[in-house]
Order: C-alpha cells, then sequence, then structure tokens
C-alpha cells in the first residue's frame, strides 16, 4: 500500500485536530455544531465549552493549516471559515469570497458567508453579491443562498447599504428566497456573528 503525501497526512490529523474533535471536553464532530445555526442551539454546560473550543482554536491555528483545510472536503472548509472568521483573519477575504463564488459549497457556503460578514466592510459585501450574481445566475439550484442573502442583509444594516434589495429584484435564472426567509437568516447571521463575538470575548480575558 503506497503511503500518503506529506501533506495528506498533514491534512488528516488538521482534520482530527479541528473539524472531528475539540480538546476540550467531549465536543465529537465539532462540523456539526457549527453547521447551518446548530452553533446557538446548546444549552450549558455544552455551549461553554463549544465557545472555549473555538476561540482557542481560531488563534491557535496557523494560516498555513487554515489554507491547507480550506483545499479539503466540505467540512474542513466549513471550520476553516468559521476560525477565520472567528479571528478575522481578513487576509483570507478574497480566497474566501473566490471559494463562495466559484468553489464547491454543499454546506460550506454558510461557513464563508459568516466569515464575511465578521469582517464586515463594504468589499465584504460586494464578495457576497458577487457571488449572488453568479450562483443565482446559474441552472443549478443554489442551496446556501439563504446564508449570503442574510449576510449580506446583515451587513446592509450595519454599513447602511442596500445590496440586497438590489441583487434581489432583479430576474434570476432560479427562484430568490421569499423576504420572510431573507429577514429570517439575516436574524441568525446577526445572531452568529454575537456568537463569535462572545467566543473571542469570553476567552480574552477583556471584562465582559
Amino acid at each position: 500500500m503506497p503511503l500518503p503525501a506529506p501533506h495528506e497526512s498533514e491534512l488528516r490529523a488538521l482534520e482530527r485536530r479541528y473539524v472531528s474533535w475539540s480538546q476540550t471536553g467531549p465536543l465529537r464532530l465539532r462540523y456539526l455544531k457549527i453547521m447551518g445555526v446548530n452553533a446557538l442551539r446548546d444549552g450549558e454546560p455544552r455551549r461553554s465549552l463549544l465557545v472555549q473550543s473555538l476561540a482557542e482554536d481560531a488563534r491557535q491555528i496557523t494560516d498555513d493549516e487554515l489554507g491547507l483545510l480550506l483545499t479539503s472536503e466540505w467540512r474542513a472548509r466549513l471550520t476553516a471559515a468559521w476560525l477565520i472568521g472567528l479571528d478575522h483573519r481578513t487576509q483570507f477575504r478574497d480566497r474566501i469570497g473566490s471559494l463562495l463564488r466559484d468553489g464547491p459549497l454543499m454546506k460550506a457556503g454558510a461557513g464563508y458567508s459568516l466569515a464575511l460578514a465578521r469582517f464586515g466592510q463594504h468589499s465584504d459585501a460586494a464578495l457576497l453579491a458577487t457571488c449572488l450574481e453568479r450562483r443565482l445566475s446559474m441552472p443549478e439550484p443554489f442551496y446556501e443562498q439563504h446564508f449570503v442573502i442574510g449576510a449580506l442583509l446583515y451587513l446592509d444594516e450595519r454599513l447602511g447599504t442596500d445590496h440586497a434589495r438590489d441583487m434581489v429584484r432583479r430576474s434570476w435564472r432560479q427562484p430568490v428566497t421569499g423576504q420572510e426567509v431573507r429577514e429570517r437568516f439575516r436574524g441568525y447571521v446577526k445572531q452568529l456573528c454575537a456568537f463569535a463575538d462572545e467566543c473571542m470575548l469570553r476567552t480574552s480575558g477583556e471584562p465582559e
């Protein structure tokens, strides 16, 4: 049996360390905890364990390790996007935007949207709008559009812009989610960003 390439061995180790397991407490299959809005659903003490482990890993993981996780399958990319967003690694902005616009999404698109929402700049809103323009003009279903539109609405609220309304008014090759769903997902993104703030503030030593 051929031995795995060095980067493959490193990638598997990173997936075990950051995607499947946590060093803090019995948090198996971490990617399930951060998939969609699952991070908002845990009560104590699991919530505190998740908060602590995410913050510690977001600060500890290196840029090279994050970059390698972004080359893997959706679970690893979802986790990497969360850690990038938590620690405001804005050096990944363009790569996250490219993955959101052109890459395979599956369930990772929610993580990309969260990261850009956390960065919180006009350039991040532009990347979300560019993603919508590309994905909604394609015939294939765009299942992640709820989170992308929700993140864009969240940034519109923060930045005083109106990108999302301009996007959804246009004609597309596939249906755009309705206003009630859009607003619900704006609320989800807002809650997830508040959860991310909680993660980083609670473990930073700063007063709450």
